[in-house]
């Protein structure tokens, strides 16, 4: 019995202050995490300013720079969405496309219009398979949607999904054409 106490007070003496010493660091690390989010936390300002700038790109696209740069040209019917203020400012809505007979019909979120411009086209993914191509609207959630480019102005393009947020949608077409995804009905977002 004597020797049991011995040895818990070793194992106490020896293991108590690595114990104590491990939960400060968990303790400190936390509160370092929690200071480190507060501060990193953009002001209202820098909030308002950073969607001031956002909606100045949006509504100002430079479509010639982005085909310079892609060394092709972009669908007419992305470049008349662009040309719509109104419509490329639509933003927090889900479209839902029909689903086959006796089927749910499938929902896309779209969270807002990418601008169109060389900043979109260098920050915004590339699919080496799907050669060429601009994202012109994301889900906000790590997924973008996408229109291919073309050595001449094509009227339109089906509509690509590339799924990066793992869901398993990667490289669905979500519409045969742009116009068809743009005239899917729409749906509050959820």
């Amino acid at each position: 019995m004597q020797y049991h106490r011995n040895v818990d007070k070793l194992l106490l003496y020896v293991f108590g202050p690595l114990a104590f010493a491990a939960a400060l660091l968990v303790i400190a690390t936390g509160i370092r995490q929690a200071i480190t989010r507060l501060r990193s936390r953009p002001t209202p300002e820098q909030r308002k300013a950073a969607y001031q700038a956002y909606l100045h790109r949006l509504l100002n696209p430079q479509p010639v720079v982005v085909e310079r740069e892609l060394g092709k040209l972009l669908p007419e019917r992305l470049l008349q969405l662009y040309e719509d203020k109104s419509a490329v400012q639509a933003a927090g809505f889900q479209l839902e496309k029909p689903g086959k007979q006796g089927w749910w019909p499938k929902r896309w979120q779209v969270y807002c219009f990418e601008p169109l411009d060389l900043e979109s086209l260098n920050e915004l993914p590339y699919e080496e398979e799907l050669g060429p191509g601009f994202c012109f609207a994301t889900t906000g959630r790590g997924s973008w949607y996408w229109v291919a480019v073309s050595e001449e102005r094509a009227k339109d393009s089906p509509v690509i999904y590339l799924d990066y947020d793992g869901g398993g949608s990667h490289g669905e077409t979500v519409a045969k054409s742009l116009n068809e995804f743009l005239n899917l009905p729409r749906l509050p977002w959820q």
